[in-house]
């Protein structure tokens, strides 16, 4: 059975092609039209909004490059108060000291930063464990974020710097630079949902937190002298523990600086080791290498935080 004439065939291929590539284009066009949108919405917020962010995380990055560079002296301002300090209002920040080395790495390592057992033996902490659980920005409502305890609460004392970071993040380049990869109205519809959630949620929070801030510490983690410690893992090829938990979990030195962000002044310069014993009470056993390690992490945190009480409490 003959199915044509060869031009016939010719011609319905050529009109296909004509077809692909028109919807190609419309398609194409809408996309690019979808991307320059969200890019307007970024510069608006940019404008109005950056101002108020972009300065104050660039000011206490220039603080943790000085002391990643060099710890200095042991040092306690004559003013610096413990129940000042411990009191808040603040922001926190914890990083491996190897990531303190430029914006780039400080800010992605900054996307981990916990508040932890350091933050629990220096800080009167006012935290929320209750509330609606959420996973990211976009499931909690104005006025509160989606924190360490994976639920919907408003801040706490002391303000974990990285909740500002999620906010600074889509209004970075990277961030510019990963919608413009966009290929699909459905990627560069979650872009947008992405931007709406922050900019509804997280940075609202983030300016009403920062501006009240008058203290930021920040602790970095110095590898241990044997290199990192094997990570904990629950099969092969799957780690349980991110490169500063492992650190946390071993003896390590640890650097501390603290500033009066009004005053624009150091208060706290330190440089101790982070090591602590854990002791169990009654007849107990950590069930598991996970248990253990947590453990251990917060004994040597909580360590560290004592040798900065002991310097503010002895001036």
């Amino acid at each position: 059975m003959y199915g044509g004439t060869p031009q016939f065939w010719l011609w319905t291929v050529l009109a296909l092609a004509t077809f692909v590539v028109i919807y190609w284009k419309i398609a194409q066009g809408k996309l690019e039209s979808q991307k320059s949108a969200i890019m307007a919405k970024q510069r608006a917020v940019m404008q109005t909004l950056g101002p108020k962010i972009i300065p104050f995380c660039e000011k206490l990055e220039r603080w943790v490059f000085d002391l990643a560079a060099d710890p200095g002296a042991k040092f306690a301002a004559p003013e610096a108060s413990l129940e000042s300090v411990a009191n808040g209002p603040g922001v926190y920040l914890r990083l491996r000291s190897a990531n303190a080395k430029n914006t780039k790495s400080l800010r992605s390592a900054a996307a981990r930063s916990l508040r932890d057992g350091f933050t629990s033996c220096l800080f009167v902490r006012r935290e929320e464990s209750e509330g609606p659980a959420c996973k990211s920005p976009s499931d909690c409502g104005r006025g509160t974020v989606c924190n360490d305890w994976s639920v919907c609460a408003r801040p706490s004392q002391p303000y974990n710097l990285r909740l500002a970071y999620r906010a600074l993040r889509i209004l970075s380049s990277d961030w510019t630079d990963e919608l413009h990869e966009a290929s699909s109205d459905l990627a560069a519809r979650a872009f947008e949902m992405d931007f709406d959630a922050v900019t509804k949620n997280d940075i609202p929070v983030a300016i009403e937190v920062l501006s009240r801030a008058r203290y930021f510490t920040v602790v970095l983690d110095e590898d241990p002298a044997g290199g990192l410690p094997a990570a904990l893992t629950r099969a092969p090829g799957e780690p349980t523990e991110t490169e500063e938990e492992r650190i946390q979990r071993v003896p390590h030195f640890a650097r501390v600086g603290i500033w009066d962000i009004r005053e624009d002044k150091p208060l706290v310069r330190l440089r101790a080791e982070a090591s602590g014993e854990f002791v169990a009470v009654g007849d107990r056993s950590a069930s598991s290498g996970d248990t253990l390690a947590a453990e251990r992490r917060q004994v040597n945190s909580c360590a560290l935080a004592l040798e900065v009480k002991e310097l503010l409490s002895g001036k």
